[in-house]
């Protein structure tokens, strides 16, 4: 007698009748942590190969540990490391620095040596490797083991894949919010929306998970209003994070928009939707080829435009998305919108070539052209080239890449 193996995790439309007899039961998140640790290990001895290399021709000799460490320990990661020591009493502009991750730094560091940058890559590689589990978990759901392996592998050679590795909230922002997303499909709205609220409290365009929730919510229960259960309450959960951040600026701060006022100091505005990709096309005008400016404008705008192609890709040709996976796309498709209506400190859509990223449905998509080797090869290879170049720059300390 033949025998079918059943998942208890695979999609519900994809799911056979057990036999009288089965095969023993795959374990989908055991494959999904042995993969995360295959990735992230991966991408640490790129990283150190990278940085001893990249210090080499300065020191004349290969850096200790520690050098290495600081060399990491740029830009934002500084201002997360200061938050987590001294609160935000620092200055008007800290308070933009949203608080789950300096929390969970302060927490690390009252029980690791090594003080607060120790703990700020401590707390942010835990939480790139949970994103590359949850990101498997997800793809695999979707689409399977294969897309899934490929999605967790672009995803680290994104080229700004190495801000999950750093002292930034990036990793621990996209566990969070892939976290909810899948745990939403799966139908576990109170987690889904408690996911979402610790999002919204590592960033404020974590509340956007309310809308791509939202849609899914209903699909599930057919479009009608009558199904609606108790449990859509979950999805309320999300802004928490904002809410709860507010009121400690109220009280501490003295005012609850603190973290909105701190924005002024950065320079950071919003736009009509798009129209700060506009002006980032228009920004290298008058500027020499290889200025700062303008290989910044076209990172950003550029890395931006290719994420939207592939967002495309999701909803026509070969590679579309089934209909009851659009809740992938809305979510892409609001964290590029938002991209492209941002500017921080004069340059249009600053630090959008990372943020990118948080755009989970472009890795599904891309991981399923990555059946065709020759499309597999280019995206790990182009990818982690630029990856590794993208390091280096951020080591050098400029604002090309932050």
């Amino acid at each position: 007698m033949s025998s079918v193996t059943v998942t208890l995790d695979q999609p519900a439309s994809t799911r056979t009748a057990a036999p009288d007899v089965a095969e023993p039961v795959r374990s989908p998140w055991r494959s999904a942590f042995l993969a995360a640790l295959a990735v992230w290990s991966a991408t640490i001895v790129v990283h150190l190969i990278v940085s001893v290399l990249a210090w080499v021709p300065r020191g004349g000799r290969a850096p200790d540990l520690w050098h290495v460490l600081l060399m990491w320990n740029k830009w934002d990661a500084g201002h997360y490391v200061r938050i987590a020591e001294s609160g935000y009493h620092l200055g008007p502009g800290f308070p933009a620095f949203f608080p789950l991750y300096p929390l969970l730094i302060h927490v690390v560091d009252a029980v690791l040596p090594g003080g607060a940058l120790i703990s700020a890559l401590v707390v942010a590689n835990a939480a790139a490797y949970g994103a590359f589990a949850v990101l498997y978990r997800l793809a695999d759901h979707e689409f399977g083991p294969q897309v899934a392996r490929r999605a967790a592998w672009y995803l680290a050679a994104f080229p700004m894949g190495f801000f999950l590795f750093i002292g930034y909230n990036e990793s621990l922002f996209l566990l969070l919010a892939v976290g909810a997303l899948y745990a939403g499909r799966r139908g576990h709205w109170w987690l889904a929306g408690a996911l979402g609220a610790l999002s919204s409290a590592t960033r404020l365009f974590g509340v956007l998970l309310m809308a791509p929730l939202a849609i899914e919510y209903l699909r599930q229960h057919g479009w009608r209003l009558r199904r609606i259960r108790a449990d859509v309450l979950g999805i309320a959960l999300v802004p928490l994070g904002v809410v709860a951040y507010s009121i400690y600026c109220l009280v501490e701060l003295g005012s609850p928009l603190a973290f909105s006022i701190a924005q002024d100091q950065w320079g950071r505005r919003y736009t009509f939707p798009g129209e700060a990709w506009l002006i980032a096309v228009r920004q290298p005008g008058g500027h020499s080829l290889l200025s700062p400016t303008t290989l910044g404008a076209v990172l950003d705008a550029g890395t931006v435009l290719v994420a939207l192609v592939l967002l495309v890709l999701c909803v026509v040709g070969p590679y579309k998305f089934r209909r009851d996976q659009m809740y992938l796309v809305v979510q892409g498709g609001l964290t590029l919108v938002m991209l492209m209506s941002t500017e921080v400190g004069g340059r249009a859509m600053q630090s959008s070539s990372r943020y990118a990223m948080e755009a989970v449905a472009i890795f599904l998509v891309l991981a399923r052209m990555g059946a065709k080797e020759a499309v597999d090869r280019s995206v790990l290879v182009v990818g982690m080239a630029l990856h590794a170049v993208f390091l280096v720059i951020f080591m050098a300390g400029t604002w090309l890449v932050a």
